[in-house]
């Protein structure tokens, strides 16, 4: 009786443990009413198909399959029913932000990234209908729309914000801006967020050492930051010839374990191959057993 209570009480601890370990996960209800500004389209679905394969499914696997990865605390499967009945906000808040082990994605896809798997997504929830954007005018945020430019006498990559109005485009005051530069991996921002000036405007220098490609190329983007959701995310994308010339190639022109599977390292594939040999060799050794073991019974 004593070891059973001594067990009942070591569950409990392990159970308040984990719970603060992995607190729940709240949505302030400002983010809860945002919606995507455009209705989903087929179009939109498909890109978010293609985006969920790339960064989700390792984790959360194909909807409706439950091969989700076995880690703590679990990812599910996203077409479950109380996924469904999340708003589009809480999904939107939820893939922005991230949490352990989940990674934001702020840096790596883009807004419209996010609606499309968000679209992806809903074409699992039976009885989903997208909120109209326009009966949900105030939900919405600010609208902003950015320029970039490239400033050959001052260096600096300039960023023009403007906010579009009823009365027409304003310039954007006191947007916080994030430039970055795009890698294979996701986007690393360059230098400290900016806010933009009374006319709207926000300059940016860079490392002088960035490397680009072997023409120096490098593709730059901007993206307001506005954690609060009382703006709606605006991103531009460029290509300058800003960075130094580098000749390297490409990550996956190599044999790597990041690469593709045609460019595995050598030892990787012998060791693969040597695996499955030995594999179907026991169990070639164990059926062919199994068949002497019965012809000595019936003998």
């Amino acid at each position: 009786m004593k070891r059973l209570f001594y067990i009942i009480l070591l569950v409990v601890i392990s159970s308040l443990r984990v719970e603060a370990q992995n607190p729940g996960w709240i949505v302030p209800d400002d983010q809860k009413a945002k919606i995507c500004l455009v209705k989903f389209t087929p179009d939109m679905l498909k890109q978010g198909e293609a985006l969920y394969m790339k960064n989700c499914q390792s984790c959360h696997g194909i909807p409706t399959k439950k091969n989700f990865a076995a880690i703590s605390p679990t990812p599910g499967d996203l077409s479950e029913p109380k996924v469904g009945t999340q708003k589009d906000g809480e999904l939107f808040f939820r893939i922005t932000t991230g949490k352990a082990p989940m990674p934001e994605f702020r840096n790596i896809l883009t807004e419209d990234e996010r609606w499309s798997v968000i679209s992806f997504l809903r074409s699992f929830h039976k009885g989903y209908f997208q909120p109209d954007p326009e009966k949900m005018a105030g939900s919405i945020g600010k609208r902003i729309k950015l320029a970039m430019t490239y400033d050959t006498v001052k260096k600096k990559i300039m960023i023009k914000a403007i906010e579009l109005t009823k009365e027409g485009p304003q310039p954007a005051k006191g947007a916080e801006i994030i430039v970055f530069v795009q890698r294979y991996f996701g986007n690393m921002q360059l230098t400290d967020t900016k806010r933009t000036s009374e006319n709207g405007f926000a300059g940016f220098d860079w490392p002088q050492d960035l490397p680009g490609d072997k023409n120096g190329n490098v593709i730059l983007g901007a993206r307001v930051n506005d954690p609060a959701g009382k703006m709606q995310e605006a991103v531009v994308k460029d290509t300058l010839a800003i960075g130094v010339p580098t000749n390297k190639p490409a990550l996956t022109d190599t044999r790597a374990m990041w690469s593709t599977r045609d460019k595995a390292p050598v030892w990787m594939i012998l060791t693969y191959t040597l695996a499955v040999i030995v594999v179907w060799y026991f169990i070639i050794f164990i059926i062919l057993s199994v068949l002497d073991m019965r012809k000595i019974k019936q003998a």
